[in-house]
């Protein structure tokens, strides 16, 4: 669907084409999947994503429980859990230290039970995930749930163009992500950039730039680049999609950076993210 300039939409009919998708594949899977939630901070964003987790396991037919623990638990806990047969999924609600201690733990949770993708064997294997389009299934790249809803959103906002093969259906598309995170916006940039898109992700570090490129000796390679000197407004001003992922005055986006009919996708949990 191509929206007006100026439109505001909420993707309602995806959300629920999504939810369907998904329980259809539950309803013909023999046994009742069971995914461990596990939370170890007062972040209200964290509560708030287990609470949405769990109603939506209700709805569509998956034994959900979480369970909270103290920090310094986790990293004992995952370890059982990973051994528990009965358990077929985890999902750890991010941030627990706020640390590289973070990290540390999404490289313990087991591979086959990492439901969100976040362990680097994953994060490397992204780009070259071309089905992101459709619902996951046995034996496709698991990808981190809020980048592959972003990509879901473009999809059906049209940004991507069908008539390409996949790989390359993002291709001269220039996209801002504010965000460089392991969780969001690190993998939300090797994804669209796996589909050819140039990607401006910004981060308090600055702006780096993602694409494609192709060399002699290996069929193509995810680069990232620094741009020095580059700003969110520079970043903001070349792309066509912006996606916003920061609950930061700093970050916020003013409306007179946008291009006319430019595509803007709120990822915060700050309802206000452009001024």
């Amino acid at each position: 669907m191509a929206p007006r300039v100026g439109e505001t939409i909420q993707p309602d009919d995806l959300a629920k084409r999504a939810h369907s998708q998904i329980s259809e594949i539950l309803t013909n899977t023999p046994k009742r999947l069971f995914l461990m939630g596990v939370l170890a901070s007062d972040d209200a964003g964290s509560n708030q994503y287990a609470n949405w987790t769990r109603k939506t396991c209700q709805e569509i037919g998956v034994h959900f429980h979480l369970m909270k623990l103290s920090p310094k638990n986790v990293a004992t806990y995952i370890r059982a859990i990973n051994a528990n047969n009965s358990v077929h999924g985890i999902i750890v609600y991010y941030p627990i230290f706020g640390d590289r201690r973070d990290d540390e733990i999404r490289q313990l949770v087991a591979p086959s039970k990492d439901v969100e993708g976040l362990n680097h064997q994953t994060l490397h294997r992204i780009s070259d995930a071309a089905e992101v389009s459709r619902p996951p299934k046995p034996g496709r790249n698991v990808i981190p749930c809020t980048p592959r809803a972003v990509a879901w959103i473009l999809e059906w906002m049209d940004v991507h163009d069908r008539t390409r093969p996949a790989g390359e259906r993002l291709q001269n598309q220039e996209i801002c992500i504010i965000n460089r995170s392991e969780v969001v916006g690190l993998p939300l940039a090797h994804l669209l950039a796996g589909e050819g898109a140039r990607v401006y992700s910004v981060d308090i570090s600055g702006v780096q730039l993602f694409q494609r490129l192709y060399y002699p000796w290996q069929s193509e390679a995810l680069h990232g680049k620094d741009l020095p000197n580059w700003s969110v407004q520079d970043a903001v001003q070349r792309s066509r999609v912006v996606i916003s992922a920061v609950p930061d005055p700093a970050f916020r986006v003013n409306t007179k950076w946008l291009q006319r009919g430019a595509i803007c996708v709120n990822v915060s949990s700050e309802k206000v993210r452009v001024l």
